[in-house]
C-alpha cells in the first residue's frame, strides 16, 4: 500500500498522523453533487456549504475516534506508531506480548468515543424535530440550520459507532470478534471465522447496495425537482460508499487471513491492528521479515536458528562434511569390488559380510590413526 497518496499532518506524543487524499477527493466530490442538488432545487448554496462543513467535523470525529484507539493502545502497554484518517480510520501500533483481550479492548474504544460525542449532541435532535417550519431533518436543506446540523453530528457519530461494531473487516467490531473468539479457540482459528463472518456480511451489503443503485433512476424520479429536501436522494447519494466499504472489507479480511497464514499464529498474534501492509510509505512487514531470516542464516558465524556459533565450530562444520562424504564413497568403492570378486570365485554372501566388515573396519581405524597423528 505505498503507493497511497497521503498528506503528513504532523506527529501528536510520537504519533505520526496522515490524512488519504483519496478521502480529500471523495468529499470534494460529495460536495460538488451537493451544489448540483442545490441548483437544481433552487435552493441556497449554503446547504451544500453546510454538508462540506459537516463532512469536515466528521473528519475530525473521525480523528477523536483513532485516539481514542491510541490511548487503549497505551493503556495496554502497546506503543502507537501511526493515525491514518482514510475512509476509515487506522491506527498502526507495535505490540509488545500482545493477548487477545488486548485486541478486544483497543477495538472498542473507538466506538466509545463516538458513542459519547453522540450522547453529548443528542438533545438537538429533539430541538430539530420540534421546530415549526423547518426542513425536515433528514435532508441537505436540514443540515443548514443551527439544530439540524448538531443533530447530524449526533445522528452520524451514533451511526459511525453502530457501523464501526459491525462484525466486517475492517471495522472494529470484527476485531472485537476476533479478540473474543482467540481466548476461546485460538488466535488462528478466530481469524478463519471472524474473516467468514466479514466476507458473508459485505456480500450482503454489497449486493444491497447493487439493488438500489439499479433503482436508483426510479428513486430520483420518485423524488421529483426537489433532492437537496429528500432524504432518498442523500441515499442514492452515499449508496456508493456502500459498494467502496464492501470492496475495502473482502480486500482487508482476505489480507488479515493471510498474514496469518504467512507468519504463523504466533507471530501474527503480536499485530493487533491493522495490517502493518497497510501502513503507507512503509515497506511491507513480509520482506522484512525474509530480509531478517536471511541475514539470520546467511550472517557468518550465526547459525540458521539465530544462536551464536563459535569461529571454530563454524570453520570445522565443512571440514567434517567432506570426510564423511569421503568414508562413505571409499565404503562404495570397495563394496562394489568386493561383490565383483564373491561373484567372480563363487563365494557366497557370508564371505562377502565377513569381508565387507573388514575393509570398513580398516578404513574408520586409518581415518582415526590420522587424527591422532600430531600435527606440525
Amino acid at each position: 500500500m505505498r503507493w497511497r497518496p497521503t498528506l503528513y499532518l504532523g506527529t501528536w506524543s510520537g504519533v505520526e498522523i496522515r490524512l488519504d487524499l483519496v478521502v480529500v477527493a471523495l468529499i470534494g466530490l460529495l460536495f460538488l453533487n451537493s451544489i448540483n442538488d442545490a441548483d437544481i432545487s433552487r435552493t441556497p448554496i449554503w446547504s451544500a456549504i453546510a454538508h462540506l462543513i459537516l463532512l469536515v467535523v466528521m473528519l475530525v470525529c473521525m480523528f477523536g475516534h483513532e485516539l481514542g484507539h491510541a490511548m487503549m493502545c497505551k493503556l495496554r502497554g502497546h506503543q502507537p506508531s501511526m493515525i491514518l484518517l482514510s475512509f476509515v480510520g487506522l491506527t498502526f501500533f507495535k505490540a509488545v506480548k500482545a493477548k487477545p483481550r488486548d485486541e478486544f479492548w483497543i477495538a472498542i474504544a473507538g466506538p466509545l468515543v463516538n458513542l459519547t460525542i453522540a450522547l453529548a449532541t443528542a438533545p438537538f435532535i429533539g430541538m430539530a424535530l420540534t421546530q415549526q417550519m423547518a426542513p425536515r431533518l433528514f435532508s441537505q436543506q436540514g443540515m443548514a440550520t443551527p439544530y439540524g446540523f448538531l443533530a447530524w453530528v449526533s445522528i452520524l457519530n451514533f451511526a459511525v459507532a453502530a457501523l464501526n461494531m459491525l462484525p466486517g473487516w475492517p471495522a472494529d467490531g470484527a476485531r472485537a470478534i476476533r479478540g473474543w473468539m482467540a481466548s476461546k479457540w485460538g488466535y488462528g482459528a478466530a481469524t478463519v471465522r471472524a474473516v467468514s463472518i466479514s466476507h458473508g456480511f459485505w456480500l450482503i451489503m454489497a449486493g444491497v447496495a447493487v439493488i438500489v443503485m439499479t433503482l436508483a433512476p426510479a428513486i430520483k424520479w420518485f423524488v421529483g425537482n426537489q433532492p437537496s429536501g429528500s432524504p432518498a436522494s442523500l441515499l442514492v447519494m452515499y449508496n456508493v460508499l456502500f459498494i467502496v466499504f464492501a470492496v475495502m472489507g473482502l480486500y482487508y479480511g482476505w489480507a488479515e487471513k493471510r498474514r496469518v497464514a504467512r507468519l504463523g499464529v504466533e507471530r501474527a498474534s503480536e499485530v493487533v491492528g491493522p495490517p502493518p501492509e497497510f501502513m503507507p510509505g512503509k515497506r511491507k512487514e513480509g520482506k522484512e521479515e525474509k530480509i531478517i531470516d536471511a541475514e539470520v542464516v546467511n550472517e557468518p558465524g550465526k547459525q540458521a536458528s539465530g544462536t551464536q556459533a563459535s569461529p571454530a565450530s563454524a570453520s570445522t562444520e565443512p571440514d567434517k562434511l567432506d570426510e564423511l562424504k569421503g568414508k562413505a564413497k571409499d565404503g562404495i568403492v570397495a563394496g562394489k569390488a568386493l561383490w565383483t570378486v564373491a561373484k567372480a570365485s563363487g563365494k557366497g554372501a557370508g564371505w562377502f559380510a565377513r569381508q565387507s566388515t573388514k575393509v570398513i573396519g580398516a578404513i574408520l581405524t586409518a581415518d582415526k590413526k590420522d587424527a591422532d597423528k600430531p600435527k606440525e
